[in-house]
């Protein structure tokens, strides 16, 4: 089946919120195998509702809808969906009941405006809605002589988790044959591009339409799927993972959802080492994402903002000659962050940035976006010169990120 997701909210139009329930029905979606091949965003206006319902249903098998379900005048979702597929809507005295019952349970009186949520389409599945007040529907129709779902849910994250997994996926589960399993598998230090043609030998072996490669910030994720039950299919991806880490060795970094914070951490504590980090121009991002991981402490004794060269001279030792010779921003500074941050904390393995962010401060010799990461071990060093382009954060992230994976390799390679 090919599936719509159509969330509806005029507050998702704007810059501050961010459609995130139409990830989950995705995910809900692809698991059971349905192909989602269209998603849209529109406000709360019949019109745009209708124009986008009646397109989808002639494109898509399912078309399932977030939003607009809720009490008061702008809520016009199912007065949409009711003058496109010519339906007639109804008031319904039990889901009235079980609406006021709600409200009675908090200790309140519900509101007249909520009554418009009693109104439901007749002949057709009601979905309980058990977190919340707006009920859900099933609609299943025929359009030119085929079968037709249309799911409608509220758009409140909560109630629409609950409704996907009791209701959505079981019928999912019933209406599709079989399963869609999926592995991630994560580069790190490698390009879009240089990924794909790394690929193509893999390609032969394996259909594409089974792997699709993402592009991530400092990142590659190469998403793998098999169909069929679980004892078939996980051996499967099991085989396509080695290929990929066959092709790709110490790039690739972990799966699904791990992440470079993550997988340093899981390496740290497997070998009983720790970490200390003296940070100029990331300002404690380093440190922010190594503390992301619960259980950090275990390994991570602490970091230094070392933004001034004072800072750099006090908290973390550094030469005041080194700096007056090379520059603040240079691969000696980095290399003696490094090192002196391991020495105060009495760590395995120190990390220091140094660079430049912009959109001010850069030279000729030493433009925005020049950035020295150092790892340093008991016996290790090693510095690495990067130049980022883009925004002041963008620089700050990808500096960050770099410094995580240098310390993986050098952990992994020692």
């Amino acid at each position: 089946m090919d599936a719509t997701i159509l969330a509806v909210g005029s507050e998702l139009l704007g810059s501050i919120h961010v459609d995130t329930n139409s990830l989950k029905v995705a995910s809900a979606l692809e698991r059971y195998g349905v192909n989602v091949t269209r998603k849209s965003v529109v406000g709360d206006d019949t019109r745009a509702i209708g124009a986008e319902l009646d397109f989808s249903l002639r494109h898509s098998d399912v078309v399932v809808i977030t939003g607009g379900l809720g009490p008061t005048d702008d809520d016009v979702t199912k007065e949409a969906v009711a003058g496109v597929l010519r339906l007639q809507l109804v008031d319904d005295g039990s889901v009235l009941e079980d609406i006021e019952e709600k409200f009675r349970i908090r200790g309140l009186r519900m509101p007249a405006v909520n009554e418009r949520q009693a109104r439901v389409f007749a002949g057709h599945k009601i979905v309980r809605n058990t977190r919340g007040t707006a009920p859900g529907f099933h609609l299943n129709i025929s359009v030119e002589s085929r079968a037709k779902h249309v799911w409608l849910f509220p758009g409140v994250p909560y109630e629409l988790d609950g409704m996907i997994e009791n209701d959505l996926e079981p019928w999912l589960r019933k209406s599709q044959s079989e399963l869609v399993h999926k592995r991630v598998v994560r580069l790190s230090g490698l390009s879009e591009s240089s990924v794909e043609e790394s690929l193509r030998p893999y390609y032969e072996h394996h259909p594409e339409e089974q792997t699709t490669v993402l592009a991530a910030l400092g990142e590659v994720h190469i998403h793998l799927m098999a169909a069929g039950p679980a004892d078939e299919a996980y051996p499967q991806l099991t085989e396509m993972e080695q290929e990929l880490r066959d092709i790709f060795g110490d790039r690739v970094f972990g799966l699904d959802h791990e992440t470079l914070e993550s997988t340093v951490g899981r390496m740290l504590t497997s070998r009983g080492e720790t970490l200390a980090t003296a940070e100029s121009c990331t300002g404690g991002l380093l440190g922010s994402r190594i503390t992301d991981v619960s259980g950090s402490s275990a390994y991570y004794l602490g970091g230094a903002v070392a933004y001034s060269q004072q800072a750099k001279l006090f908290l973390i030792g550094i030469d005041p000659a080194t700096i007056e010779q090379h520059g603040e921003v240079s691969e000696e500074v980095s290399i003696e962050m490094a090192d002196g941050v391991r020495r105060r904390f009495g760590s395995t393995w120190g990390v220091g940035i140094t660079g430049i962010a912009g959109p001010t401060g850069g030279t000729a010799k030493k433009p925005v976006g020049t950035v020295h990461v150092a790892v340093a071990g008991r016996e290790l060093r090693r510095n690495k010169q990067f130049l980022f382009a883009g925004s002041r954060e963008l620089i700050k992230q990808y500096s960050a990120h770099v410094a995580l994976d240098m310390l993986r390799l050098m952990i992994l390679r020692q």
